[in-house]
């Protein structure tokens, strides 16, 4: 029990002579340094302890991911909406930022392994092509560019298969036999005899072998020049002798000549295609 202030000051007035009792109540009066202030006796820290959390309240909280979820981002960044995220992206500047597919959210670039695939399929096809300029740069060079003369070598024989495999059986005999033609052919007539159709068919061959079916001129600009064809009735392409590209020409021919006129400047000189169509 503590005795008040007002009290203990006038036990020890000018004059007084405190008892005993007095020095005895005066000391329990006060808080020694070695002894614990009890609770009860801070006045308010009820009140103030109530403000604190509990050490198992503090002790939970610090252990709970979700702590402050509505005002801090968690670790795993799952409490993030589209629109923090924007936030967030503009605030460090990589608003342009670029994504792969994931899980739940397409993205805005192809994988590594996806462009890897498209650059094999462009080289293949790159190669491929590449190939096919080779071939193409083969044949301009060549005198037989379309092949049309071989072709319709070929294309006669084919049609007149059935009559050679008749001559081969007939290839001992010697005797005048009569033909009889399976098919109609365009330059041969009605031959009496076997010598008279082996006859007409190597003239129509030897025609067609003598006859060309293309020409190459090259050319430094516009020219006019023989038309070795003789005919009209061509297909005329015009190409540069180094790349190979196609170069934009007017031309007219005629069964004598064939005239070309180019239609910008020229780097190398310009390999002319001439191939015979049917007419």
């Amino acid at each position: 029990m503590s005795t008040p202030l007002h009290t203990i000051f006038s036990w020890f007035e000018t004059g007084d002579f405190p008892t005993e009792t007095q020095f005895k109540d005066t000391f329990l009066s006060f808080y020694h340094k070695d002894d614990l202030i009890p609770v009860k006796g801070i006045e308010g820290f009820e009140e103030i302890f109530q403000l604190f959390a509990s050490a198992e309240a503090f002790q939970k909280h610090l252990t709970d991911p979700a702590a402050h979820s509505e005002y801090l981002a968690l670790l795993n960044a799952g409490n993030l909406t589209p629109a923090h995220i924007d936030s967030w992206k503009h605030k460090l500047g990589i608003n342009n930022v670029a994504t792969v597919d994931g899980p739940e959210q397409l993205g805005n670039v192809y994988t590594k392994i996806q462009v890897d695939g498209f650059v094999d399929e462009l080289k293949d096809t790159d190669k491929d092509l590449t190939s096919d300029i080779e071939k193409i740069k083969k044949i301009l060079l060549s005198n037989d560019l379309s092949l049309d003369e071989l072709q319709e070598i070929i294309d006669f024989i084919k049609k007149s298969r059935e009559d050679i495999e008749a001559l081969k059986a007939v290839s001992g005999q010697t005797s005048e036999d009569k033909v009889k033609l399976l098919f109609d052919y365009n330059g041969v007539g009605s031959p009496k005899n076997q010598q008279e159709f082996n006859k007409q068919i190597y003239d129509k061959v030897l025609l067609i072998s003598q006859t060309p079916a293309s020409a190459v001129v090259q050319v430094t600009g516009s020219a006019v020049f023989t038309n070795t064809l003789e005919t009209e009735n061509v297909i005329i392409q015009a190409r540069d002798s180094v790349t190979g590209k196609k170069i934009n020409i007017d031309d007219y021919a005629t069964n004598q000549t064939i005239e070309v006129k180019m239609l910008g400047d020229l780097a190398n000189p310009i390999n002319i295609l001439i191939l015979k169509v049917k007419p």
